[in-house]
């Protein structure tokens, strides 16, 4: 959004905010755009129940958010993403009121996810239900934007009723940083007791159930007496627990766990990293992970252990700027750890590679150029 203001255009952002309730929406301008909040009910770290109830109820209350301090104005394009997929009788209704077209910015595919990760089963009620929604939705967009070639044909080949010409790839994109701004990591090794030596492979971010944190345990344990590498891995999510509870059992010397850092200690704690780590699994459906990008950002190649079904992996090597491994093939991974821990110089190139990758396909001016060609 911040791309289409820089660009001339007159932007209204529809966010939501899970606390407080209906009389706390509201309206405010920040950044040069109109941003209206809208309450929506507890989505994240609730109960199952508790999530649903919030997601049903999301669409009323965004369309009434709206009506009410909207109301009859003029748009010329309406943007969404998923997730959720539940918006879809929204989007309907705003294409129909404001007879402007609906672009969909495809982020995750839904409810196959949830299949994956066993939370529903195919088939099942709750499946026909959201796959409901997730047929409404591609019919009402006017273009869907795909985040990798592999999720264009994935979604071509289980939902043949929608044409190609409406599907394009348009993936996760960010503003780079300067390279003169990215932070001195001077002192933090010390500060958190990482070898100054060692190659530092990071995993943050969100910790959930579609990255089988396990395997990565698994790593960390069998690579105890291997010094040239040290793993740190942070954030929040499902799974923290889980690694919190084997951190503390095990007290590896060779890796490090936090919740949270403050935003200067993990820009730091990026900087110094050497290798971001990429973990997906039993998704059948292609998944194109954000943290790529962070990483490309600040020049580090990426390790990818991941499922048969994406092409992160593909394009990552394909432009050398990382390794790529199933994910559960322990022994390759190990090798790869190795490899980049024993080759700095290759390591560093490959850094290079990926920042040059970044700068051509996935900046937010790349996405707003696929976005607005149809439009202008």
């Amino acid at each position: 959004m911040d791309e289409f203001i820089s660009e001339g255009h007159s932007i209204v952002v529809v966010a939501t905010t899970e606390y407080g309730n209906s009389d706390t929406t509201e309206i405010t301008t920040e950044r040069g755009m109109e941003i209206l909040r809208v309450s929506s009910g507890k989505i994240r770290k609730v109960s199952y129940a508790e999530k649903i109830i919030s997601l049903l109820t999301l669409g009323t209350k965004i369309n009434a958010a709206i009506k009410r301090f909207i109301g009859d104005r003029q748009f010329d394009l309406i943007l969404g993403t998923t997730p959720p997929i539940t918006l879809s009788m929204l989007y309907r209704k705003l294409k129909r009121r404001y007879k402007a077209p609906f672009y969909l910015m495809l982020k995750d595919m839904w409810p196959q996810g949830s299949v994956d990760l066993g939370v529903i089963r195919k088939y099942g009620l709750p499946w026909l239900f959201l796959r409901s929604h997730e047929i409404r939705l591609y019919r009402v967009a006017d273009h869907i934007g795909c985040m990798s070639p592999k999720g264009e044909e994935y979604l071509l080949l289980k939902n043949r009723f929608l044409q190609p010409s409406k599907i394009e790839v348009c993936p996760n994109s960010i503003r780079t940083t300067i390279e003169s701004e990215i932070p001195d990591p001077k002192g933090i090794r010390k500060k958190y007791n990482i070898p100054e030596e060692a190659c530092v492979f990071l995993f943050s971010g969100n910790l959930g159930v579609g990255h089988g944190l396990h395997f990565l345990v698994d790593v960390i344990k069998s690579l105890s007496d291997y010094k040239k590498a040290f793993f740190i891995l942070g954030g929040a999510g499902t799974q923290y627990q889980y690694l919190e509870k084997e951190f503390r059992e095990f007290s590896p010397e060779n890796a490090f766990l936090y919740n949270w850092l403050p935003r200067e200690d993990y820009e730091k704690i990026l900087s110094t990293s050497d290798v971001g780590l990429i973990l997906l699994y039993k998704y059948t459906n292609p998944q194109f992970p954000s943290r790529l990008l962070s990483y490309l950002d600040y020049f580090k190649p990426a390790l990818c252990a991941i499922t048969p079904d994406t092409d992160m992996g593909m394009i990552v090597e394909r432009e050398n700027c990382g390794k790529a491994v199933l994910h559960g093939d322990k022994e390759a991974f190990i090798n790869a750890v190795k490899f980049f821990s024993e080759n700095p110089i290759e390591r560093q190139e490959m850094g290079k590679n990926g920042r040059a990758l970044l700068l051509k396909m996935y900046t937010v001016s790349h996405s707003y150029r696929t976005i607005i060609n149809h439009f202008s």
